[in-house]
């Protein structure tokens, strides 16, 4: 049987095809195309609460409940795969030679080594492997190097992107406006930002929601997203789930600021080593 005019080819069994949670978001669009772009422009996704996991690319985010319209039922992180990257190449270099000095090295030379690599390591940690933004059910938490900032969903009116992903908080009680929440672990390039500003001409693209036959339309959005930084993308996603939680009436809330101590500890203990080995222990 012939599908109807207007309709796409229908899938074995007769069902609408549905993007599952594991799947690009764009590959609701129904092309090849669509999902190397997003595969291409996708950072790093996985559990909330596992340091240096990697799992599906964040353009997944939307392929699952929320791209429905339906709330979020478990934690989704969003942060980019260089920072991830750059934190392993390390964390090898750093293990290389700190076993080395332990096997060979036994003078005042090699503990000063060893003991920059590890000030370093932490450094590392706390710039590189921490940062992330997790979309919560309740609320969006910004995990910064040393700060984190957790923003329930009603009190989030925007969340966009200029050098970083920023999210806009509504002014509390006695501000005159409202807070801007920088993200340090989503950014991009300038020359990346400004070429995305041209190409959408001003008008905010919204990623494909919906499954229909490849066209001429199809192609132009393809190209369009594998031309998006990943920042920009994932700025999308968090920005249509605060404005979807804002129309399912999520209460507006205070904004919650904690120190990070175990990611200040990283630095500030190893610093203190550093010291003591290149000045008091010579």
């Amino acid at each position: 049987m012939q599908p109807e005019q207007g309709q796409g080819p229908q899938p074995p069994g007769g069902g609408a095809a549905s993007p599952g949670v594991g799947q690009a978001v764009t590959s609701a669009a129904g092309t090849d195309g669509v999902t190397a772009a997003a595969d291409g422009a996708a950072g790093s996704y996985g559990a909330a609460g596992a340091d240096g996991a990697v799992g599906a690319p964040p353009a997944a985010v939307a392929a699952g409940p929320a791209a429905q319209g339906a709330p979020l039922t478990e934690p989704r992180m969003f942060r980019l795969p260089g920072a991830i990257v750059a934190w392993w190449a390390w964390v090898l270099f750093a293990a290389f030679f700190l076993g080395d000095i332990i096997i060979t090295g036994h003078n005042h030379t090699a503990a000063e080594i060893a003991a920059t690599l590890v000030f370093v390591t932490g450094v590392a940690y706390t710039c590189a492997l921490r940062p992330r933004v997790v979309a919560e059910p309740a609320a969006i938490t910004v995990r910064n190097p040393l700060r984190d900032h957790r923003i329930p969903w009603g009190s989030v009116t925007a969340v966009d992107l200029r050098e970083s992903v920023q999210v806009h908080c509504v002014a509390e009680p006695g501000d005159k406006r409202g807070k801007v929440i920088h993200s340090w672990a989503l950014y991009a390039q300038r020359r990346s930002r400004l070429r995305s500003e041209m190409l959408s001409h001003g008008d905010r693209r919204r990623l494909p929601r919906s499954s229909f036959a490849p066209d001429e339309k199809t192609s132009a959005e393809a190209q369009k997203l594998m031309r998006q930084p990943a920042a920009q993308i994932m700025a999308t996603q968090l920005d249509d789930l605060a404005q979807q939680a804002r129309e399912r009436g999520a209460a507006p809330g205070p904004r919650v600021v904690s120190w990070a101590w175990p990611a200040v500890a990283a630095i500030v203990v190893p610093g203190i080593v550093l010291v003591l080995v290149l000045t008091v222990l010579r």
